[in-house]
């Protein structure tokens, strides 16, 4: 084998380990919660020793990054266009709400995590941080498109912005934990994005 194919393969090796990783890790979170997963733990989940993670990652922190940046990335994948979103609001409001559903529920060890942690880990805080970001600047930018046709008039975009991501996020972590409001009582997939519709159509005015 020459060197322009061992690259590619050893470029593929290397991709397979670190999702091996990403996937232990999401093992170990959901079992043992974000505190008290521990590097070691993680890297024999994977079936590979603790030097070969601190090839991929950092720390604890890095790898967690990662996880949630796969997070976003599972939304950005079915998220409406801009173009969508102007020519079917409503629709497209809509898919992207079921999106961030759907989304939370296949990471929610991780997001918990986040919930748990990253007030006390500055490095997590910014994870967080930036995640909210991408949500808020598509509400307040939704939001001051409607200002332009004389709808949400006296909201501020910004402000308005972060409560209904803060909405989004709470009730997904709230209602899929089944924990606070509704204890072991699942709420459907259906009627959890319909009333999650209906709160922010209106406030928008669709």
């Amino acid at each position: 084998m020459d060197a322009s194919q061992t690259i590619p393969v050893q470029r593929r090796k290397s991709e397979a380990t670190r999702q091996a990783l990403l996937e232990a890790a999401r093992v170990v979170i959901a079992r043992d919660g974000y505190t008290n997963a521990r590097i070691v733990d993680i890297a024999r989940e994977a079936g590979k020793s603790a030097g070969v993670f601190y090839s991929y990652f950092e720390d604890k922190t890095g790898l967690f990054s990662a996880l949630v940046e796969a997070f976003y990335q599972d939304i950005k994948r079915v998220t409406p266009t801009p173009k969508e979103y102007d020519d079917s609001p409503a629709e497209a409001v809509k898919s992207g709400i079921d999106a961030f559903w759907h989304a939370y529920r296949h990471f929610h060890p991780e997001m918990v995590g986040l919930l748990e942690s990253a007030l006390s880990d500055p490095d997590l805080l910014v994870v967080w941080r930036n995640i909210r970001q991408r949500g808020i600047r598509r509400f307040a930018h939704r939001i001051k498109k409607q200002q332009a046709h004389g709808k949400c008039l006296g909201m501020d975009p910004e402000l308005s912005a972060t409560a209904l991501q803060g909405l989004m996020e709470f009730t997904c972590f709230n209602w899929h934990s089944q924990k606070l409001d509704f204890p072991g009582a699942p709420i459907s997939d259906e009627k959890a994005t319909e009333e999650l519709y209906q709160i922010i159509s209106r406030v928008l005015e669709i």
